[in-house]
């Protein structure tokens, strides 16, 4: 898997509301109502992550997760980010449906 250019990565962040980044990571911010909804996304995209073999680097303060994703052994962002992304993304409209 190549790492991506970033030209490829803003192409692509285009289909990703409220995420930015560049050729080196990926990364969005989520807000929750509270801790305990907070900690159930990390939960959430922690399972999914572990399923896929892809980690994301997670940062929670109380009600806020912010969501960093890049591919470590290629020094950047490769299509594996953005694919974790989706389920990242998917992880949050079910905690925020419920």
């Amino acid at each position: 898997m190549k790492k991506l250019s970033n030209t490829q990565v803003a192409a692509r962040l285009e289909h990703l509301p409220d995420w930015g980044g560049d050729d080196s990571v990926i990364q969005k911010e989520f807000r929750f109502s509270d801790f305990i909804e907070a900690m159930e996304f990390v939960n959430l995209v922690g399972e999914k992550a572990e399923d896929l073999g892809h980690h994301p680097d997670i940062c929670i303060s109380y009600n806020s997760v912010v969501c960093m994703v890049t591919t470590h052994d290629k020094e950047g962002v490769t299509e594996a980010d953005f694919k974790l992304a989706g389920m990242i993304e998917a992880a949050n409209e079910r905690v925020a449906g419920e």
